[in-house]
C-alpha cells in the first residue's frame, strides 16, 4: 500500500476504487468458512476474570471481520502454523534484540495503518461533499455502508453522522503504542503465544480449538489465546480491536481530540485509554508508557496524516 503522500495525485474515482479494493481484499482474505456466530468471536484481554464479564464488555467482532488470515476453528488443530518470527530468544544482547524486534514489527504495523489511512482519506472526501450539500453517488454510499458494518456501528443515524462516527474509528494506532504493547505482551517476541500462534498482543478467543490453551488457566475458565496464520494477521486483529471494542472508547476519544487540535500523535497519551486492556489497570498503562519512554518509541510514530 502506498503512503498517502504518494497517492495525492489520484482522482476521486481512483481513490474510491482503491478503497473498494482494500475492503474487498480484506473480506476475501478472511478465514473461509468461519462461523458468523458468537461461538467464533474473538475477545480482547479482559480487565477482570472472564466469568465476571458480560459479553457486551469485551465483545470485539466476529473473527471474520477483524483479521485477514484467521482460519476457522475446525482447522486450527489440524494445521501447523510455522512462525514467521525471528528467533529473538537466540539474541543475547538486549539492545540488539530490541532493535531487531522493532525493525521486524515496524513495517508490518505501518502496512496495517496504511490500509486504514486510505479508507480514512476517502471518508474525509465524502464528509466534505456532505458538508457542502453535494449528493453522493452509489459507490460512495456503498463504501460507507461497508465500513459501517466492518467497524460495528449499529445505530441508525444520518449519513453525515455515520461518517463522523466512522472517522473516530477508522484511524491509525501510533507505531509507538503498538510496538510497546507487542513487546510487553510477547516478551519481545519470545513468548509461546508469539512463537506458536503469531499472537503478540494477548488477544483471547472463546470457541474450543480457536487458539492455544494457557497452561495456567484458572479452573472453570474456557478462554484460549487466539491463533493467527501470520504476524500481520495478528496486528490487523489487534488494531481493529482498539478501533472497535467499547472498552477502548477513551483511547479513541483521546485520538479524535488530538486530531481536532492538530497535535502530533502520541502513543504515550493514547495509552491512557488502555485501562481495560489488562486486569492490572493503571499499573499496566504506566508500564506501557514507561516502555515508550525508555525505548524512545515516539520517534517511530509518523507525522499526523489524513
Amino acid at each position: 500500500m502506498a503512503r498517502l503522500d504518494q497517492i495525492t495525485s489520484l482522482t476521486r474515482t481512483d481513490l474510491i476504487m482503491l478503497g473498494a479494493l482494500v475492503l474487498s481484499i480484506s473480506a476475501s482474505a478472511l478465514a473461509p468458512g468461519v462461523r458468523n456466530s458468537s461461538e467464533s468471536m474473538v475477545y480482547a484481554l479482559p480487565a477482570q476474570p472472564v466469568d465476571t464479564l458480560s459479553t457486551s464488555q469485551v465483545d470485539i467482532t466476529e473473527v471474520s471481520n477483524i483479521a485477514s488470515e484467521i482460519l476457522p476453528s475446525s482447522e486450527v488443530e489440524s494445521r501447523s502454523y510455522p512462525s514467521t518470527l525471528p528467533d529473538f530468544s537466540a539474541i543475547n544482547d538486549v539492545r540488539t534484540k530490541k532493535q531487531m524486534f522493532f525493525s521486524y514489527m515496524l513495517p508490518k504495523i505501518r502496512q496495517a495503518n496504511d490500509k486504514i489511512l486510505a479508507n480514512r482519506r476517502l471518508l474525509m472526501m465524502i464528509r466534505d461533499d456532505l458538508t457542502i450539500g453535494d449528493a453522493l453517488d452509489e459507490d460512495d454510499i456503498q463504501f460507507v455502508s461497508s465500513l459501517k458494518a466492518r467497524y460495528k456501528i449499529r445505530q441508525q443515524t444520518s449519513l453525515r453522522s455515520t461518517v463522523d462516527d466512522l472517522l473516530i474509528r477508522v484511524d491509525v494506532v501510533p507505531e509507538s503504542l503498538v510496538l510497546a504493547q507487542a513487546a510487553n505482551e510477547s516478551g519481545w517476541g519470545t513468548s509461546r503465544f508469539a512463537r506458536q500462534a503469531n499472537n503478540l498482543f494477548g488477544v483471547w478467543c472463546f470457541s474450543k480449538g480457536c487458539g492455544l490453551t494457557p497452561k495456567n488457566r484458572d479452573e472453570g475458565l474456557n478462554h484460549e489465546v487466539a491463533k493467527y496464520e501470520s504476524v500481520q494477521a495478528g496486528i490487523i486483529a489487534y488494531v481493529h480491536t482498539i478501533n472497535t471494542n467499547p472498552a477502548y472508547i477513551d483511547l479513541r476519544y483521546i485520538r479524535a481530540t488530538t486530531r481536532s487540535e492538530e497535535q502530533h500523535f502520541s502513543g504515550h497519551a493514547l495509552a491512557e485509554g488502555l485501562l481495560k486492556y489488562s486486569s492490572r489497570g493503571i499499573d499496566y498503562v504506566r508500564e506501557i508508557q514507561q516502555l515508550i519512554r525508555v525505548n524512545d518509541l515516539q520517534k517511530y510514530t509518523l507525522p499526523l496524516q489524513a
